[in-house]
């Protein structure tokens, strides 16, 4: 096995171990849980949830924009020859 290849296969298995305990942490403790948190926990609970959504948003997006810019590109051209002719 190449070096790069097992530093790779080790950052992936590295990756999804601190997202399954990072994923795990508010079903484990009372005061994560959104039903048990009162006060400043819930808000900072629902702060933290809406950041979360920004950027599964803001990842989508991103992942979008070149194909939309490369169609928009395309059909601005063809209009452009159509406006020419």
């Amino acid at each position: 096995m190449e070096p790069l290849l097992g530093v790779k296969i080790g950052c992936l298995f590295a990756l999804l171990t601190l997202t399954l305990v990072c994923g795990l942490i508010p079903v484990c403790f009372k005061c994560f849980q959104i039903h048990a948190a009162t006060g400043r926990h819930r808000r900072v609970l629902s702060l933290l949830g809406c950041t979360s959504a920004g950027v599964f948003l803001g990842a989508g997006f991103m992942h979008m924009t070149p194909e939309a810019l490369e169609g928009i590109e395309s059909e601005i051209q063809r209009f452009l020859m159509q406006d020419r002719k």
